[in-house]
């Protein structure tokens, strides 16, 4: 039996806490690796080509631990039920912790352990949001928990790909998971983008979501995905994004107010998403320029995920700490500013010269890491030290 709460250390008593500090320090350490690896040269012998390593830590190792703290922090919200705390969020987090240890392993090594820490993880992630959720019936949360059961899925056939050396289908399930978590920040950024704006701006403002827009999202993300994933069909993508790009631009104009941009918590968010709907209409020219596909990758994962994965760590550390969050880290400009310039050199940079291609990937690289180790650095104390009215969490 798990100690009482009161007796819990800081650290596991949310899962935010524990998870957003392993995502922040974990990327700085791993994207040093990739920098040493493709910027530098240094030879590597590690589980898996360097490449897909790359996709792979940033995907499922990274970003995964950051929806891990997200979702088992806002399931509480939702459904007013308790999520894992103490050793049940400890067994959850060192699975976690072992798959990105094993990482690292050389390639001479049994595949077999990393692949049981991943999946038990993701597995044990999904059951821990799904059962507070199906207890209290909440079924309109099944199109967030839907999306981890992919993840999931993606994870399992990513490794019996790398099993098999299947190139091909390990380069599918990595970029369908980045679809996937794509479609998970559009539908947490259609929930709280809104929500946060009218009660962030310290102005009356009224912002609403369109039913309109949100089934065209809806449809044709999925058609996306399906038909850029399995299918292959350059020119119907390329139709689907430019539709793509008009739909979330209207969503994005409709939650527009003047005042997100003196508040750094308001415009990551709104930058973030704005890289997203970048991505979209970078690959409407991949049939006819093959670099904006990379480019568009990387709009949506260093772009979209990079940048509103930090602004959400940023926000929930702040505010779920029972601090104000209407006086955020003086640091948090300067924060955000690395991960936006590391987005913007990783993505359209290559495009405008690429002779200095290994060079602005390195730049983008040391940008990232200097970003990480300021969120470590500015919100260390704030997430191991009690809160400071009191309460748990």
């Amino acid at each position: 039996m798990d100690k009482p709460q009161h007796d819990t250390p800081v650290l596991l008593q949310t899962g935010f806490r524990i998870f957003f500090l392993g995502a922040a320090g974990y990327t700085v350490i791993a994207m040093l690796a990739w920098l040493a690896i493709y910027a530098m040269g240094v030879p590597v012998n590690l589980a898996m080509p360097p490449a897909v390593w790359h996709g792979h830590e940033m995907i499922f190792g990274f970003t995964m631990a950051v929806v891990a703290g997200f979702l088992l922090t806002a399931v509480i919200n939702w459904t007013g039920l308790p999520t894992l705390s103490g050793r049940p969020l400890l067994v959850l987090f060192l699975l976690w912790l072992s798959g990105r240890m094993l990482a690292f392993v050389p390639w001479h090594f049994p595949l077999w352990p990393m692949t049981l820490c991943d999946t038990a993880f993701l597995l044990f992630l999904s059951v821990a949001v799904i059962r507070p959720i199906t207890a209290v019936k909440q079924w309109k949360q099944s199109s967030v928990y839907s999306k981890l059961i992919l993840v999931l899925l993606a994870g399992i056939v990513f490794y019996l790909a790398l099993s098999k050396f299947y190139t091909d289908v390990e380069q599918k399930t990595l970029l369908f998971a980045v679809y996937i978590i794509i479609s998970l920040i559009m539908t947490i950024g259609r929930r709280v983008m809104p929500f946060f704006i009218e009660r962030g701006v310290g102005y009356p403002v009224t912002l609403t979501n369109n039913a309109v827009l949100d089934r065209a999202s809806l449809i044709l993300l999925t058609a996306f995905t399906i038909i850029d994933v399995f299918l292959k069909w350059p020119i119907v993508v390329s139709v689907i994004s430019g539709l793509l790009v008009i739909v979330h631009i209207l969503r994005l104009s409709g939650w527009y107010t003047p005042g997100i941009w003196k508040k750094p918590l308001l415009w990551v968010l709104f930058v973030g998403y704005i890289f997203i709907i970048c991505g979209f209409f970078l690959k409407i020219f991949e049939p006819w320029n093959s670099q904006c596909g990379d480019s568009a990758l990387h709009a949506f994962a260093a772009g979209g995920i990079g940048i509103f994965t930090l602004g959400m760590m940023a926000r929930v550390s702040w505010g779920h700490t029972g601090r104000n969050i209407a006086e955020p880290p003086r640091i948090l400009p300067l924060m955000f500013g690395f991960i936006i310039s590391s987005a913007f050199i990783r993505v359209f940079m290559p495009l405008l010269d690429g002779s200095l291609y290994v060079v602005w990937i390195g730049l983008s690289q040391a940008l990232w890491v200097s970003a990480f180790t300021l969120f470590v650095v500015t919100y260390y104390k704030v997430l191991t030290s009690p809160r400071p009215d009191g309460k748990r969490g």
